[in-house]
């Protein structure tokens, strides 16, 4: 997300979150610098730039709801905030620094070689932290399972007898592909560059 389109999504989070809590009383901490406090403002902005209008104006009820202070109108910390808004809405993978930074590294070029990187995707999105071998072993044994479904599916589809929640899963286990692709061929064409 970039130039204009950040821009317009920095604003929706100030229109649908910020805004609204602030005229409903939201407060800043005591002892709080202006300054320190407006940086995390323009921090949330950038950071939950990527959620809908509707997710954000859910946000700012949990955000009233859990304010702190007495008399329950201080900000909570930037960390619970985010955390909050990824329970609401997952950010895309391209926004997710550790899935971009994960699948660009060594370990992405060893999954797409390996056959496991949608596997590894939806790891890192579900747990949001690099797998240790356990969970390496888990992935693969994934991958190998999903690399026998795809071919199943795709030969009941030849056949003309796929069951359309298949074929669904097929395509969405496709557009995973692509997308970890994209993200892997952004950091080809940067080092191209």
């Amino acid at each position: 997300m970039e130039g204009q389109e950040l821009k317009d999504a920095k604003e929706r989070v100030r229109l649908n979150l910020i805004d609204p809590l602030v005229s409903r009383g939201m407060v800043r901490k005591r002892g709080q610098k202006v300054e320190d406090h407006q940086k995390m403002l323009d921090s949330l902005e950038a950071r939950l730039a990527y959620m809908a209008a509707d997710r954000l104006a859910a946000l700012a009820e949990v955000v009233e709801r859990y304010a702190e202070g007495p008399k329950k109108n201080i900000w909570p910390a930037e960390v619970s905030i985010t955390n909050w808004a990824r329970r609401l809405q997952e950010p895309p993978a391209s926004e997710s620094r550790l899935v971009r930074s994960y699948l660009q590294s060594g370990a992405g070029d060893a999954a797409m070689s390996g056959g496991y990187v949608v596997e590894l995707f939806f790891y890192l999105k579900k747990y949001g932290a690099p797998p240790n071998d356990y969970s390496m072993k888990e992935i693969r044994e994934r991958a190998d399972g999903n690399r026998r479904k795809r071919a199943q599916v795709e030969r009941d589809r030849e056949d003309g007898r796929a069951d359309p929640r298949d074929l669904s899963w097929l395509q969405g286990y496709m557009d995973t592909r692509r997308r970890c692709l994209d993200i892997i061929k952004a950091k080809q064409e940067r080092a191209a560059a």
